[in-house]
């Protein structure tokens, strides 16, 4: 891959733009930085997309500009803008035909959203496909290769992102972009292992083990043995006094 350019470190006057060839229905426009292909590097970005449900035929994940960091908004409005103004400035010359500002504003999609107030701003990158598969290369945290489906709910992640060209339609024209490789940040969730099997092995236990085990069972059968026998003496002790009770009546009635 040729050299990647951090998103707080352009030079917006190294951008060029080719003259729009026609290519199929739509006219293309290369974009190039300093004469290099244009890959740009972002701050981490919160994932906003359920990765289960994109679209199969073209696929895009949305993502929220954490933290308010304007810096990295900033840096896609000015790629926006820089793209309108070659455009307005070109227009005659790629178009054969001076186009006013407003119209080129009017149909150009920008890659970042109006700012609202207390929301943190979002923006939306497509994944390049080839047959039906995404083919852009994802890593978690560890820098290990994984699968999109991996990608969990309330994760995070950085972006290169190959900013290729302008697309020109009929009724509007687009940034093409998209993302080349992403590192994923997946929150680490507390979980417990617990095997099916026993792994306690007769081996692992001394004989001071099973000695304590056997002191601990000798001592709770003393206990136990010591309560049967206070209750027993006390239940004696009562029929004791009850009998005396009776005979001491028999002796009464007798002297009667």
């Amino acid at each position: 891959m040729s050299e990647i350019y951090k998103y707080d470190n352009i030079d917006y006057s190294k951008l060029n733009f080719s003259k729009p060839e026609k290519q199929n229905n739509i006219y293309y426009s290369e974009i190039n930085y300093d004469e290099n292909p244009f890959y740009l590097l972002t701050s981490k970005l919160n994932i906003l997309s359920n990765i289960n449900e994109l679209n199969t035929n073209s696929p895009s994940i949305e993502f929220e500009i954490i933290d308010k960091n304007l810096d990295l908004y900033d840096a896609f409005n000015q790629i926006d803008d820089k793209i309108i103004k070659t455009t307005y400035d070109n227009s005659f010359q790629w178009f054969k035909q001076k186009i006013p500002l407003e119209v080129i504003d009017d149909m150009y999609k920008r890659l970042t959203k109006p700012l609202k107030k207390n929301k943190n701003p979002t923006i939306r990158f497509k994944l390049p496909i080839s047959q039906n598969k995404i083919i852009c290369k994802i890593y978690n945290q560890n820098k290990d290769f994984i699968d999109i489906g991996q990608i969990k709910d309330d994760s995070s992640a950085i972006l290169i992102l190959h900013i290729r060209g302008i697309k020109f339609m009929k009724q509007q024209y687009i940034c093409d972009c998209y993302i080349t490789q992403m590192k994923v940040f997946i929150q680490k969730q507390n979980k417990y292992i617990i095997p099916d099997e026993c792994l306690i092995d007769e081996s692992f236990c001394t004989q001071s083990d099973e000695d304590i085990i056997d002191e601990e069972v000798i001592q709770e059968n003393n206990i136990r043995k010591t309560k049967l026998i206070n209750q027993k003496k006390s239940e004696l002790e009562k029929l004791k006094y009850l009998q005396e009770k009776i005979n001491n009546m028999d002796i009464s009635i007798n002297d009667l």
